[in-house]
């Protein structure tokens, strides 16, 4: 995937652009945070353990 990873810098971010593509409509943006599917990514966790 990244060719040139062996000359990237040491703990520097690096974020590949995000291609444009279709968005949810608004109402549906507002209730899952995002108006781009590929950034709808729902947190599904569970809680902690033990406490």
């Amino acid at each position: 995937m990244y060719t040139h990873i062996d000359e990237m810098q040491i703990a520097m971010a690096y974020v590949p652009c995000q291609k444009f593509s279709t968005t949810y409509d608004l109402g549906y943006a507002l209730n899952v945070g995002t108006v781009f599917p590929d950034l709808c990514k729902p947190f599904c966790g569970k809680r902690g353990g033990r406490r």
